[in-house]
């Protein structure tokens, strides 16, 4: 396959893993100017650190090909082309602390699935491995085992445009999940992990504050994923695991629940079955 040139809104990036190959690397997901759901990987890290890093919601461009050699076949698994991506504009990323929530979901929420039910469906016939799909009910947000304190990273990234250093934690404790029933929920509720980015930023930090306190340090955690959440019109970022078909919470979308949107229309079952 040869390389060719994808417009895509950048809207998941997961959390910097160790890569024999490529050293430290992040997988992003995102959406093309054609609507297509799209995963680039690898991207070295620095891509995402410095004056010049790609932010969540950026457009950019991006010479790439579809991905042969995964074992799951996912279908929208691309390799990207080194020292390809450029960013072309920002107008859907936050600057200057306003988000344009309305011009985001303008764009994003035609694309909402009808359940995770649908989502595994479309994985069996065509491999489908990424959507978003909206919760109809949050039940809960919990840990899977006991908090620990943030392993100490041996790992410091350093950035290409400025002096800063990036730690990569050797571990992450893959712990957090949510309960949920989404539309045509045929089981009681989902349990589905959850690896946002931002989640494991937030564990760190927090981690570094109250290293020896893990019920603070939990409770900081919950506020902000539950409790804060719950006040949101909260979407998942859904996607699956490179080597097993699991379904994965990938990324969070949590738009205010006030914000108006006019001309736009949001995916429900009706519209799948008829």
């Amino acid at each position: 396959m040869t390389w060719e040139k994808k417009k895509i809104l950048v809207t998941v990036k997961t959390y910097p893993e160790k890569s024999r190959k490529h050293k430290t690397v992040v997988c992003t997901a995102g959406i093309t100017d054609e609507g297509d759901w799209i995963r680039l990987y690898p991207i070295k890290v620095d891509t995402y650190t410095g004056r010049s890093k790609i932010r969540k919601y950026d457009w950019i461009e991006v010479e790439c090909k579809k991905a042969t050699d995964e074992r799951l076949n996912r279908k929208e698994s691309y390799k990207v082309r080194e020292g390809s991506i450029r960013i072309l504009e920002n107008s859907l990323a936050s600057n200057n602390g306003k988000t344009p929530w309305a011009e985001r979901s303008r764009r994003l929420l035609p694309h909402v699935a009808p359940s995770l039910e649908y989502l595994k469906e479309q994985f069996s016939e065509d491999r489908t491995s990424l959507g978003l799909i909206k919760p109809k009910t949050l039940i809960d947000f919990y840990k899977r085992h006991p908090l620990t304190p943030p392993a100490k990273s041996h790992q410091f990234q350093k950035t290409l445009f400025d002096d800063q250093l990036f730690s990569v934690l050797e571990s992450i404790p893959k712990i957090f999940s949510y309960k949920f029933r989404c539309e045509g929920c045929k089981e009681n509720y989902h349990n589905i992990l959850c690896e946002d980015w931002e989640l494991y930023a937030l564990y760190q930090a927090e981690g570094q504050k109250y290293p020896e306190d893990m019920d603070t340090l939990w409770q900081k955690i919950y506020d902000k994923y539950y409790t804060w959440m719950l006040t949101k019109d909260l979407y998942f970022y859904m996607g699956t695991h490179s080597l097993h078909p699991t379904w994965l919470i990938i990324g969070l979308y949590y738009p205010p629940k006030n914000i108006i949107i006019p001309t736009m229309q949001i995916a429900t079952l009706d519209r799948w079955i008829n």
